[in-house]
């Protein structure tokens, strides 16, 4: 199965409408070249806005890839907390985020996009994360990554945990005999590595530097063992805005925050048989003309 994988979308009418004109162009380019499946890892929007939400479930719909088993999604900080755009926000975005429902919020999330989730599978039938979900010859593991808002472990809400109830979900469904001769993919937001990367998911310059000194996902050497444990070969991920293909302990993560970054379009296409474990670079010159780049590399994974 050819996956496309695409990550910091940061969907906004208010300030990055631009963003929705990439997606579009960003979908045209993976059907063309033969995509058969989306993943989505989180930050779908920047503000968590309803609006953005539909429209996110409008695009997928008119391109024919709004059910299960053409999109995966998974949800970021930003689909919860959303971000500051002004110098207003920075000032106000932690008062913000005490008042926010962590709960209701992840609750909404998988309601918008519930044909998203269908046949899906969860530890006692509860409908929250972790899911699997079987497509084809492919066991994809959707994991929500973000930690709950503290003044003093979560200041800025941009970090990230997977707690210790999580992680047994995590191996109790990857324990499930349907999937014993599936690839297992994990789905997630938050990246495995020191963030190098300046932060861009908002227009205010200072929260910018301080969500880039915040992007941590606790427990990270635990997670990776656990993928070990789990049988996982791949980690689909974001959170960092740039693009990177990395391993740890022999499975390969895959990070797309750079989708839509500067004037480019990009994503990793993920070619995920039994017998054909590669992946292509998509970049492309975004200017709103007819002039653009491709270019591709395959490399055996």
């Amino acid at each position: 199965m050819r996956i496309a994988h695409i990550s910091d979308l940061h969907l906004c009418t208010l300030f990055k409408e631009k963003n929705y004109l990439k997606l579009e162009k960003a979908l045209i380019t993976a059907l063309k070249n033969g995509v058969q499946h989306f993943v989505f890892s989180g930050d779908i929007t920047d503000n968590a806005n309803e609006e953005d939400f539909k429209n996110f479930k409008s695009i997928l719909k008119k391109y024919n890839i709004y059910n299960s088993l053409k999109a995966t999604i998974t949800i970021g900080n930003h689909d919860i907390f959303g971000g500051p755009q002004t110098a207003n926000d920075v000032i106000s975005f932690p008062s913000k985020c005490l008042k926010i429902n962590y709960i209701e919020k992840v609750k909404e999330f998988i309601d918008h996009f519930k044909e998203l989730f269908e046949n899906t599978i969860t530890i006692n039938n509860e409908i929250n994360f972790p899911f699997l979900k079987i497509v084809h010859d492919n066991a994809f593991l959707i994991i929500n990554s973000i930690d709950e808002y503290s003044r003093f472990k979560n200041p800025f809400a941009s970090n990230g945990k997977v707690n210790k109830e999580i992680r047994k979900k995590i191996i109790e469904l990857s324990k499930n005999k349907e999937i014993s001769d599936k690839t297992k993919i994990a789905v997630i937001h938050h990246h495995f590595y020191h963030n190098y990367e300046n932060a861009s998911s908002s227009e205010n310059n200072l929260w910018n530097k301080i969500e880039n000194f915040t992007m941590k996902l606790k427990h990270k050497k635990k997670l990776i063992n656990l993928f070990n444990e789990c049988g996982v070969k791949i980690v689909l991920h974001g959170h960092s805005h740039e693009m990177k293909e990395y391993i740890r302990n022999g499975i390969h993560f895959f990070n797309s925050g750079g989708a839509f970054e500067g004037n480019a379009i990009r994503m990793f296409i993920i070619n995920a048989f039994k017998f054909d474990l590669s992946y292509e670079i998509i970049d492309e010159f975004f200017i709103q003309s007819d002039n653009e780049i491709y270019y591709s590399k395959s490399l055996a994974i």
